[in-house]
């Protein structure tokens, strides 16, 4: 078990750190800042990673891990933005 967690969460916190970036490139503007969504990101992925790891498939390869660690962060960071809006970049006046 300990080696199999050894190889997939560094898969989860790559598809974290992968979706954070692309979610900073991409909403620039409105976005909250890039240590933010990392920290999002990884939560998610991990959060993520950890559910299917758990509960619908223990043999899952580090290739199915690096996607499902990319949903969990995008899925994450979608909802916290949903949530919490951003001030960044809003026009005052």
């Amino acid at each position: 078990m300990a080696e199999t967690i050894v190889q997939i969460a560094p898969m989860l916190v790559l598809g974290g750190l992968a979706a954070a970036w692309l979610a900073e490139a991409v909403s620039r503007p409105w976005g909250y800042g890039f240590i933010p969504d990392v920290v999002v990101g990884v939560a998610g992925s991990l959060l993520a990673g950890a559910f299917v790891w758990l509960v619908i498939w223990r043999d899952a390869g580090m290739t199915t891990m690096l996607l499902v660690g990319c949903t969990g962060a995008a899925l994450a960071i979608f909802a916290q933005r949903g949530i919490w809006r951003s001030t960044r970049g809003a026009v005052s006046g």
